[in-house]
């Protein structure tokens, strides 16, 4: 990911600063399309719902909901019938990222007290193996 300008970091993540909440959702939404996502509420207040575990990411956006800023997970739920879930975490205060290997997880807190686990895992397909990932080529005999 081309990432942010400024980070801080703290316990095993970086905090993105809330100025650059903008770019970081639209470029964080292109490097990480397609990726399955798990998305974990935690705390008084989270709206989001255990739905949608392991299906492929779609987008982040911020936008306001009449006066209050929301922070909307879409998810793919179908393909054929091209059906998303959205999954809405309202007043964003905090979004720290952290990687885990090949996987990275976004974690989100409300002025709600409320905090959003989403688990990013990368795919492997015939045509994006493993050594593709890894960046190892295989070797021919």
């Amino acid at each position: 990911m081309r990432g942010t300008t400024e980070t801080t970091k703290s316990g095993g993540g970086c905090e993105i600063p809330r100025r650059e909440w903008g770019a970081f959702f639209l470029q964080f939404s292109q490097d990480h399309q397609e990726w399955l996502v798990d998305v974990a509420p935690h705390g008084e207040g989270s709206s989001a719902s255990q739905e949608g575990q392991g299906l492929p990411f779609e987008a982040l956006t911020l936008h306001l909901d009449h006066t209050d800023e929301v922070l909307s997970i879409i998810i793919r739920q179908n393909d054929s019938t091209q059906e998303h879930e959205y999954q809405s975490i309202p007043r964003p205060r905090r979004v720290m990222i952290e990687r885990m290997g090949a996987d990275v997880r976004l974690h989100i807190d409300s002025t709600e007290g409320s905090s959003t686990i989403i688990r990013f895992r990368r795919v492997s397909t015939p045509d994006y193996d493993a050594a593709t990932l890894s960046g190892i080529p295989e070797r021919s005999p």
